[in-house]
C-alpha cells in the first residue's frame, strides 16, 4: 500500500457494506419490543454490548478509512447508513407507549458521529507518521 495512495470508490462502499452488515448481523432487522417475564413487562431487543458491537464496527470502519486518506468519507459511508438504518427500524418497531425515535435517532447520531470522528482522526494521525 503506497502511504500516499487514497481509498476509491470500490473501498469506500467495501467499507460501508461491512458495516451494515455488522449492524444487521448485530441488531437484526425487528426492532419490536419482547415479553421480559409477566405479561405486561417488556424490555428492549437489544443489549448494551449489541451498540458497542455496531460502534466499534463504526470506530474501525472510520479509522480505516482515515488510514486510507479519507477521514471526513467515515461519517458519509459508515455513519449515515448505520443512522439511517437504526432510526428507520426504530420507527417501524411496534413500542409500549409513545415511540421515540427521533429522539434514539439523535443520539446514534451524536454517539457514532463522535466515535467515527475520534476513529478517522486515529487514522489519518498513523497515516501521516507512517508518511515520515
Amino acid at each position: 500500500m503506497n502511504a500516499q495512495s487514497k481509498a476509491g470508490p470500490a473501498e469506500l462502499s467495501l467499507v460501508a457494506l461491512l458495516a451494515i452488515g455488522v449492524w444487521w448481523l448485530v441488531l437484526g432487522w425487528n426492532w419490536d419490543v419482547v415479553p421480559a417475564g409477566t405479561p405486561n413487562d417488556f424490555t428492549d431487543p437489544h443489549s448494551t454490548l449489541d451498540w458497542v458491537l455496531v460502534g466499534i464496527a463504526v470506530l474501525v470502519g472510520a479509522a480505516w478509512l482515515g488510514l486510507r486518506g479519507r477521514p471526513f468519507a467515515a461519517v458519509l459511508m459508515v455513519v449515515v447508513p448505520i443512522v439511517a438504518l437504526s432510526a428507520w427500524r426504530m420507527a417501524d418497531a411496534e413500542t409500549i407507549g409513545a415511540n421515540l425515535w427521533p429522539i434514539g435517532a439523535l443520539v446514534l447520531l451524536l454517539a457514532y458521529g463522535a466515535t467515527a470522528a475520534a476513529g478517522s482522526v486515529l487514522g489519518l494521525v498513523v497515516r501521516r507518521a507512517r508518511a515520515k
